[in-house]
């Protein structure tokens, strides 16, 4: 799995690669844990090259989403591929989280 992180002014967009398991998931916890701990509150994860992610993934989601909400921030997600969209549809988080079909849709969505 490969992470990159950009700042869009007070948004920090996330573009995850590769498989989110449970492998994995400690690694993108370990990326939001330094963000949040630079003062980020408003993200937007770019999940299109993510072709599988198991509940270690989503749980990893949503933990950020309610450390943030916390702090009055948002997450909201992005590019999702059929398998990881239909994840999310099946456990209901895509009533929970923003999804949007780009990035730019995603961070225009915080202006």
């Amino acid at each position: 799995m490969e992470i990159h992180v950009e700042r869009d002014n007070t948004i920090a967009v996330v573009a995850v690669s590769g498989d989110v398991d449970a492998g994995t998931a400690p690694q993108l916890r370990q990326q939001f844990d330094e963000l949040l701990g630079d003062g980020e509150q408003n993200f937007v994860i770019d999940l299109s090259g993510v072709a599988f992610m198991d509940s270690s993934g989503l749980a990893t989601l949503v933990q950020l989403f309610k450390r943030v909400r916390i702090g009055h921030g948002d997450v909201r997600l992005c590019g999702l591929q059929p398998e990881v969209r239909r994840i999310f549809e099946l456990t209901r988080l895509d009533r929970v989280f923003d999804v949007f079909p780009s990035r730019q849709e995603a961070v225009a969505s915080y202006h």
